[in-house]
């Protein structure tokens, strides 16, 4: 696809997989980082949460990975989990939140490429002195011994030892549009208004913007030529755009339809 200086309008519709296949390219990417997080001798357990932990994923869910590390964990792995687990794929950008980090440990959003569609993962680093399975929670590994269970969620585990760093993520910074677009466009997807308008308003949109609005977002707030590296997550991006514009289509009642 060609690139242009000052594209305000949607690129010519791309190939997008479509969800079952973005569902397997998940599980298989789960797969490589458990044997990947096997041979980091510091990772203790890791587990997930979320719709994956609690059995009610879909296509488009998210991946909230946690993963224990004990005191002989480089702090360079602390500075940037992703790339100090070195973790399977490829990454399309990441995005700091450090509020979201346990005490003592880490916290970073990665967009890694599965099926050619972006799927975010939100990956907590949680020393093993505090870390414990929560009751959404679903066990991907671990050593001897195995984490302490908790009738806690995962959020109120993580109010009882978050950090005390307050500093959140930067709404302007085209890695956020980029965040946030993804979001939209899976509420989208799944019909969930609520979640798409709350996501929108982050954005500065009215309630109820489509997808061509999201693209309009894209090409107005992520300039290709001075942000280089982020043209295969923009890519993907609106891959993901049109992976919803077909799933709307198919939804939408026909004129012949019984």
């Amino acid at each position: 696809m060609s690139q242009r200086r000052h594209a305000k309008v949607s690129p010519q519709p791309q190939w997008a997989a479509p969800p079952t296949a973005l569902a397997k390219a998940r599980t298989a990417w789960l797969a490589a980082t458990v044997d990947v997080l096997h041979q980091r001798r510091f990772v203790n357990a890791a587990w997930l949460v979320g719709s994956l932990g609690q059995g009610n994923a879909d296509p488009y869910s998210d991946i909230d990975l946690v993963v224990a590390v004990d005191d002989a964990t480089p702090p360079s792995v602390f500075g940037d989990p992703v790339a100090g687990l070195r973790l399977p794929g490829s990454v399309l950008f990441t995005s700091g939140k450090p509020r979201n980090a346990p005490a003592d440990g880490g916290y970073l959003t990665a967009c890694v490429e599965l099926a050619t569609l972006p799927v975010l993962v939100d990956l907590y680093l949680w020393p093993k002195a505090t870390a414990a399975l929560p009751a959404n929670g679903r066990l991907l590994l671990h050593r001897t011994p195995p984490p302490p269970r908790t009738d806690l969620a995962f959020m109120q585990l993580l109010d009882r030892h978050r950090t005390s760093d307050t500093t959140g993520a930067d709404p302007n910074h085209p890695t956020s549009v980029l965040l946030l677009v993804q979001l939209a466009a899976k509420y989208l997807a799944r019909g969930d208004q609520p979640r798409h308008a709350a996501i929108t308003r982050h954005l500065g949109l009215p309630s109820g913007a489509d997808t061509s609005t999201l693209r309009q977002i894209l090409g107005e707030r992520i300039e290709p030529t001075a942000h280089r590296t982020l043209r295969p997550a923009i890519t993907a991006a609106h891959r993901l755009l049109d992976l919803v514009d077909t799933v709307i289509d198919d939804a939408l009642p026909r004129d012949d339809a019984p």
